[in-house]
């Protein structure tokens, strides 16, 4: 075996050194962090000062708790791999824009607060570099915040478009809140390609008055301003009885009070 595949045991304690010191570079209280990982003080400063290597156990609760792995004990910190950012691998998946290709679209999603209304808005997706954005706009029968004036009643969504292996997953935020939604469609409604179905959750507390999770259908629109205008129209509000059958059968699939 060649000496680099032998480590010296002194240095493997300082880089253990080394690494525990940059991990509670930020700690207020080391006596705390000590009692909160179950390691007695004394010894937790021989890890600090490489003169000791910590025991299985109690090198997983250190690792546990900085959220690191135990190549604390062979590598420097700032050598390790980061992680990949699963969120972030997704997004830079190619699309295939020929199932959903750059446009304007109206949907239909039940509404979080009135089960027996369902709301119809416009949204326009659009690909910038390796993403694919989108840009959602919905009217409301009320004031959705105090205090914004004229438009109260109005909210757009902005998010980015995912690709999966069947469909896509959208991950959407209005600009003025920390309310998220989450959303996932799949290619087609009864053998209608322009039509995309799925299902919305959004990322809040659970209210007496309000669902969470709602079925959602899309629908791509042709390049037409004069059809844009006349879908614009009809945004808002709706009674669940007016929608297109197709559309309101796909919208009661998903039950109340989730």
């Amino acid at each position: 075996m060649t000496d680099h595949l032998r480590p010296n045991p002194a240095d493997l304690r300082m880089i253990l050194s080394g690494n525990l010191r940059h991990l509670c570079r930020n700690t207020t209280s080391v006596s705390a962090l000590c009692r909160k990982i179950g390691v007695n003080r004394t010894q937790f400063n021989r890890y600090l000062s490489g003169t000791a290597f910590p025991r299985p156990d109690v090198l997983f609760r250190i690792c546990t708790h900085f959220g690191v792995d135990a190549n604390i004990l062979l590598r420097q910190i700032d050598a390790l791999p980061v992680p990949p950012d699963a969120i972030a691998t997704a997004a830079r998946r190619p699309f295939d824009h020929y199932l959903l290709p750059d446009g304007m679209y109206r949907y239909w999603r039940r509404s979080f607060r009135q089960p027996d209304r369902a709301y119809f808005g416009m949204a326009m997706i659009r690909t910038r570099g390796m993403d694919k954005l989108w840009k959602g706009y919905d009217i409301h029968d009320h004031a959705i915040r105090p205090g914004l004036g004229r438009f109260a009643r109005s909210s757009s969504y902005e998010g980015k478009l995912i690709q999966q292996f069947d469909g896509f997953a959208l991950i959407s935020r209005t600009p003025f809140s920390d309310l998220m939604n989450l959303t996932y469609f799949e290619y087609g409604l009864e053998q209608l390609l322009d039509y995309y179905s799925g299902i919305s959750f959004i990322t809040r507390r659970r209210l007496p008055d309000a669902n969470r999770l709602s079925a959602v259908v899309m629908q791509r629109l042709p390049a037409d301003c004069s059809s844009w205008l006349a879908c614009a129209r009809q945004c808002g509000s709706q009674p669940m009885g007016t929608l297109p059958t197709i559309v309101r059968t796909c919208l009661d699939r998903v039950p109340d009070g989730i």
